[in-house]
């Protein structure tokens, strides 16, 4: 699952949407809307959706040893 994914599962679990979603972040449903489409977001754009929604982001790389950095 990539993050956009991940960012709808969270709307629905924090019952959002991309109205309120947009208006929280200072941009158009529409803008919103065609960047989650395309899965074009930056790194600092996810970051402030997730705080949007209330939430943490949180980024590993995780070896094949299974551990995280």
């Amino acid at each position: 699952m990539n993050l956009t994914e991940k960012l709808r599962f969270a709307m629905i679990k924090q019952n959002m949407t991309q109205t309120r979603l947009a208006e929280l972040t200072d941009q158009t449903q529409k803008n919103l809307s065609n960047k989650m489409s395309r899965d074009n977001f930056k790194l600092s754009e996810y970051q402030r959706l997730v705080e949007a929604l209330g939430c943490t982001l949180e980024i590993n790389i995780v070896l094949p040893n299974g551990d995280k950095l």
